[in-house]
């Protein structure tokens, strides 16, 4: 993956659905790069993609489930999950091309975090939604050019063969539920919370 550009972007409040008992009590969490850094979201999806191991389907989940946490489009998830096939086959490398690691082949470098700060994958997925944020008109492009625009990559054309394979990824972690390992986290340690997809 080649330079990035840096850039500091706001943070994004979202309402997270908290289920206690049999009701939904809303709160307000604050997610940055500087807390996603500090907080691990372990996920589980309701579903499975034939020819993904467990452990990529929990990365997945995890990308997909900070995209909701962000407020996210669903169409960024999309082009989050092909990044990340073409990066790293939706698995956390701790090696790369010169110091590119994680699942998006991030490099300390260039700016996107410390080592141990991109080998957290919701450290790293909240990174490439922000990258993918800060582009204008993201939302216009094809798939290819918009994950091109976050990644720099020496293959620029090399997302767009995952598109509809990510497609299906986005579909079976729908309502997947997570854990925040984080000890200072708004919900608590260890406190389940299920992202659920923004209404349509």
């Amino acid at each position: 993956m080649g330079s990035k550009l840096g850039a500091g972007v706001a943070a994004v409040v979202v309402a997270i659905p908290l289920l206690i008992g049999a009701g939904i009590v809303g709160i307000v969490s604050t997610f940055t790069a500087s807390s996603a850094s500090s907080t691990s979201l372990t996920c589980t999806p309701t579903g499975a993609v034939p020819g993904l191991t467990a452990e990529q389907m929990s990365n997945a989940a995890t990308i997909v489930a900070v995209g909701q946490r962000m407020g996210v489009p669903e169409q960024g998830w999309v082009v989050a999950i092909a990044a990340a096939m073409q990066e790293s086959g939706l698995r956390n490398l701790g090696y790369g091309d010169r110091d590119s690691l994680g699942l998006f082949q991030q490099r300390p470098s260039q700016g996107w975090g410390s080592p141990a700060q991109i080998m957290n994958p919701t450290y790293a997925a909240s990174q490439f939604y922000q990258h993918l944020l800060a582009v204008p008109g993201w939302q216009h492009m094809s798939l290819t050019k918009a994950a091109q625009a976050v990644q720099r990559s020496a293959f620029p054309d090399s997302y767009a063969k995952h598109e509809q394979r990510a497609q299906i990824i986005v579909a079976a972690t729908q309502g997947v539920s997570c854990n925040t390992t984080k000890a200072d986290a708004v919900i608590g340690t260890g406190t389940a919370i299920t992202f659920r997809p923004p209404p349509t």
